[in-house]
């Protein structure tokens, strides 16, 4: 018996942890079958090795989670803890030591100054921002008074306004002398802006878009590096970039300073001697600071300019002649701007693949386009071979055109995603823009000549969450898009949870309701959601409106008034979602507040009889109804287009959302008061479940036929009604009947959008149409996901009709999570991983034999450790399929599991491997 994955905070070696009673969680490895933990023990000391905790042996089965309750730690503290376990054979598996560092814990303990620029780069004489809000404020007034104004799309109003300048990111400099190599030195930092860190010559890695997507003004984070390895005795030197990013820069529709006009720098280094000695360097007025660097500009969806030609050594080295640099301006302390200040513990930001370029195309326009073969967000590494003062652009797009042609909708605007390289003349000259990303599968290059695949690379970035499933089945095309599915997760985990990595880069909400629970299976994220929930609190209006985007996207006007239910959902869905995952309540009563906030804003959004109509008993039931405001619905329905032809995402939501999100007004009830139960506040749990049931009502009352039918007949109408329970049960043989009737008529194709999309295949399944369930995941035609896979896709498309099958392109994004939702359904029902307890500590191993399939594989890495499943239909001598079924897989230590059978039965399964066959005749099978 081993103990593995050993975790702080979910997360491996923290340097940074801000809760002062952390979190323990380990796995148990071993080789004998039917392991359970018995006891464990855990010891933390601090780095003096003075101790802080001993837990004692606590006689528990319990790995995940486990809570501090040592003396209180201290800020900038540096810990190490050692585990010792005990399993029911008698056994006993003591951990190496683990390390675990806090975070400044009080906004006293940093001494660091803010720094800017003593002269800062002009802008616009008066920021746009509040401009363009007064105009739609106007618009609203003028609507609440009964008047008709001319109404404006948040496009048109800032087509009125002019952009903000482009400029160079800022240098920072600092040299300093030290009479020792430290013992050790951490550096805590962060920026107005998006920064990178040198030390010495020599880059320190992880800062890659740090500090990321943050709500400056409520939440910033900071990072913290051990620079230990990077410093000397005697002279040092360190230098900070810092480019425009989120803090400066134009983000989705903007024209930029939406969170203020001057880059800035926070930095605290620590450092400890030999003799046990600490001393602080701190960003302060000795440092410096230029905008004469050769990158010229850098935003996040322009692109990034590098002028080779004014590259003038490496700041970041003692030796470099700062002759021209200037003062910066130490801004006076103000207790708000610390007390923002919240440690990273989520990943950092990574480039996780390169992939070298497929091939180098001449299209029938003569570009010079690079095919790098997968969709992905990131940026390029080029060897550049050119004269001095040549210049040369790289122009990022997801597809081609119908004829071949390069393609990419937001060509010479703000989000043009194009990189230009002046370049110097010399001979290995390489251009590696790190201050802006995009999403690209092909690279249409200007100038230059000659280029060869060789010399491009594509370096694509995510979130370094760890890789947790697998899924590989007999059909390779199931198999692709289970790819695409993958690629799309990690080109929107950058940061936040994004849409795509193109025009946006946003945090929309609504996209992880509905993607959430895959998203899980892919990736361990339980930090990097805990961190953006925290995000999605601090948004939070006073009204208890969750934001539709997180970190709100001030330019977004229409968006920032109220939320949307199925987008708000999210403080409910994700918490719980974790919480399932884990068993740690702790998430739920994090999240416990801002969800009674929200659900209890939505019952007042409902509350609202609709204009005209007067109270009365017999309109008693539209207080129980969204049929007034705006919500997002079905969001995208493929049935619902537009003038050209394309899905409709606002036409679906005003055509679907008075039923789709009452449906889901009664299920974030019911998923609160499921939260309040396992919080132990039960009594008022049944106030919540009594609402969700009065709604029901309403739902079926006002929403049905008599001859038990919705009068609004949308497949996504009917699947919520199935999944959420929304008619009475002698109603749903009903509903599930016309649901299967009404995708039968459309072709076998889903015409279903976000919030129903999600649950097509397991309503089907439910309800005894696994049949027309599988036909549905394998449509080939438009709309489907199998279509996607065959038109030539890499990652999942926003719109199902993205690519049309008369070839024409839309104006959309090509990376796109949110209805690769359906790699839940592979996990659970095709491969057959699911958890059937809290944690997986009770798991359901239930292969989908039915399914048009030889085989399928994969795995699950969860809290306890690694699941692994198998099947496969035998063959005969002949070929002929009918020779049994065998089954395989692992379950981990410290966990229970049931394997279902083919004629239905249930096997136990205790830990370990396990291998079983049985004959076509479903015999049950023999361990």
């Amino acid at each position: 018996m081993k103990i593995a994955n050993i975790t702080c905070e979910r997360v491996h070696t923290p340097l940074a942890v801000t809760n002062r009673h952390p979190r323990f969680s380990w796995e148990i490895t071993s080789d004998e079958k039917d392991v359970l933990q018995s006891a464990y023990h855990i010891i933390v000391k601090d780095h003096t090795g003075a101790l802080v905790w001993d837990s004692g042996k606590a006689q528990s089965r319990e790995t995940v989670d486990i809570m501090y309750a040592g003396a209180p730690l201290v800020s900038s503290g540096r810990y190490v803890y050692q585990i010792t376990v005990w399993d029911n054979h008698g056994n006993e598996a003591v951990s190496e030591e683990e390390r675990f560092e806090t975070a400044l814990l009080d906004s006293a303990d940093w001494k660091a100054q803010w720094i800017e620029p003593l002269d800062p780069l002009p802008q616009l004489a008066e920021n746009p921002l509040p401009k363009a809000q007064a105009i739609w404020g106007e618009c609203m007034a003028a609507m609440m008074r009964g008047e008709q104004p001319k109404y404006y799309l948040d496009s048109d109003i800032w087509a009125l306004f002019e952009a903000e300048p482009y400029d160079p990111p800022v240098r920072f400099r600092r040299t300093f002398t030290l009479g020792e190599k430290p013992e050790y030195a951490k550096i805590y930092m962060t920026a107005h802006g998006i920064y990178s860190l040198s030390v010495n010559g020599r880059k320190v890695p992880g800062t890659l878009l740090a500090p990321g997507f943050t709500a400056y003004e409520k939440r910033l984070k900071y990072q913290a590096y051990d620079v230990t390895e990077f410093l000397q005795a005697g002279e040092n030197a360190l230098c900070v970039t810092v480019a425009d990013g989120w803090y400066k820069g134009k983000i989705a529709l903007g024209k930029g300073c939406e969170y203020g006009e001057v880059p800035g720098l926070l930095m605290q280094m620590e450092l400890w001697g030999s003799g046990g000695t600490k001393s602080e360097l701190c960003s302060d007025g000795n440092f410096t600071c230029s905008y004469e660097g050769p990158v010229r500009y850098a935003d996040l969806f322009r692109g990034e300019c590098v002028d080779a030609r004014r590259d003038d050594g490496d700041p970041s080295e003692a030796a470099y002649v700062a002759d021209n640099w200037k003062p910066v301006n130490v801004l006076e302390r103000k207790e708000e701007d610390y007390g923002i200040l919240t440690a990273q513990t989520a990943p950092a930001i990574e480039v996780y693949e390169e992939v070298p370029a497929r091939e180098i195309l001449t299209t029938p326009n003569g570009e010079t386009v690079v095919d790098f073969g997968q969709n992905m967000a990131g940026t390029i590494r080029v060897e550049i071979r050119a004269e001095a003062g040549e210049e040369i652009s790289f122009e990022h797009g997801e597809v081609l055109d119908s004829d071949g042609n390069f393609t990419y909708a937001f060509s010479d605007t703000a989000h043009e995603q194009k990189d230009v390289y002046i370049s110097a003349g010399e001979s290995g000259e390489v251009f590696e823009p790190e201050f802006t990303y995009h999403g690209f599968r092909y690279v249409c290059v200007t100038g230059g000549k000659d280029w060869r695949p060789e010399q491009f690379t594509a370096k694509a970035i995510s979130s370094a969450n760890p890789v947790t499933g697998s899924f590989r089945c007999s059909d390779e095309k199931l198999n692709q898009l289970q790819d695409n599915i993958y690629w799309s997760q990690r080109s929107n985990t950058v940061g936040i949870p994004t849409d795509c990595p193109t025009r946006e880069k946003a945090g929309w909400t609504g996209d992880v309701v509905t993607y959430g629970e895959t998203a899980l299976y892919n990736q361990e994220m339980t930090a990097f959601f805990e961190d953006w929930l925290e995000s999605i609190r601090r948004e939070q209006k006073e009204n208890g409106h969750v934001m539709n985007t997180v970190p709100l996207i001030k330019n977004y006007i229409q968006q920032t008034y109220a939320g949307s239910l199925g987008w708000g959902d999210v403080i409910l869905t994700l918490p719980m979602q974790l919480y399932r995952l884990s068993g740690d309540k702790s998430v739920l009563a994090a999240c416990r507040d801002a969800m009674e906030k929200w659900v209890n804003a939505m019952h007042i959004a409902a509350d609202e009889l609709p204009q005209g109509m007067e109270e009365s008993p017999e309109n008693e039931n539209q207080h129980y109804l969204i049929n007034t405001g705006f919500h997002f619905g079905d969001w995208l329905v493929p049935s619902v287009k537009n003038e050209a032809g394309f899905s409709d995402g606002p036409a679906s939501s005003f055509l679907t959302m008075n039923v789709v999100d009452t449906a889901l007004l009664a299920a974030d009830a019911d998923l609160f008061a499921e939260t309040l139960e396992i919080l132990g506040e039960t009594e008022k749990a049944e106030d919540y479940k009594a609402y969700a049931q009065r709604v029901r009502k309403a739902f079926c009352e006002e929403l049905c036929t008599e001859d038990g039918k919705l009068k609004q007949e949308m497949q996504g109408s009917y699947i919520l009604a199935l999944k959420y329970h929304m008619v009475p049960e002698e109603m749903e043989k009903g509903f599930a009947a016309r649901l299967a009737e009404m995708i039968v008529e459309n072709d076998y194709k889903p015409d279903a959008g976000f919030m129903s999309v999600p649950f097509i295949l397991d309503v089907l399944c439910n309800y005894g149409y696994r049949d027309l369930a599988w036909k549905v995941l394998n449509q080939k035609n438009c709309p489907g996901w199998i279509y996607e896979v065959e038109h030539g896709a890499t990652t999942m498309w926003e719109n199902w009709d993205a690519v049309r099958p008369d070839g024409a392109v839309d104006k959309c994004s090509f990376n796109h999570y949110a209805f690769g939702c359906v790699g839940n359904f592979l996990y659970r029902r095709v491969l057959g991983i699911q958890n059937a307890g809290i944690g997986y500590d009770h798991i359901c191993l239930e292969p989908g034999y039915d399914f048009d399939l030889d085989w399928a594989e994969g795995s699950y890495h969860s809290v306890h450790g690694e699941i692994s499943l198998r099947w496969e239909k035998m063959k005969n001598a002949d070929g002929s399929d009918g020779a049994g079924i065998k089954v395989s897989g692992w379950i981990p230590a410290n966990t229970e599991g049931e394997l279902v059978l083919p004629d239905g039965s249930r096997q136990k399964l205790g830990s370990g491997g396990f291998e079983l066959f049985t004959e076509e005749s479903k015999i049950p099978m023999q361990a």
